[in-house]
């Protein structure tokens, strides 16, 4: 009985462990604020699954529209994303919580932090 006991303690704890965002999770607008030295930029991440793929674009509060070069679903519910600027890429990593997400965003400018939070 202690063995199971323990069986069951361990995969309790391991599940969550396991989970993995899936892209039904992501599709939908986010709006995201990132920190800067010289501003707070907004903006929202608009994503949808196209023929089984998971795709996406920025729309800034300056209202410029980028489009995602690269979205990936990777372990322990982290979000890659990677858009083109005329003159620089991106690069966004997150951890997505439910309906919120932190991380980083990094450019050839350096690195900032970023949240954002699901829109209904």
């Amino acid at each position: 009985m202690k063995k199971l006991f323990v069986l069951l303690f361990v995969l309790i704890i391991a599940v969550p462990t396991f989970a993995q965002l899936k892209s039904n999770q992501v599709v939908g607008n986010w709006k995201y604020t990132v920190v800067t030295d010289e501003a707070e930029l907004t903006g929202v991440f608009k994503f949808v699954e196209k023929d089984g793929k998971l795709t996406g674009e920025v729309v800034t509060s300056e209202s410029y529209t980028i489009p995602f070069t690269k979205i990936e679903l990777k372990e322990a519910n982290t979000l890659y994303l990677e858009l083109r600027t005329e003159s620089d890429i991106i690069k966004v990593s997150v951890k997505v919580d439910k309906k919120t997400f932190k991380g980083t965003g990094s450019s050839s400018q350096g690195e900032a932090p970023i949240s954002g939070v699901k829109m209904e």
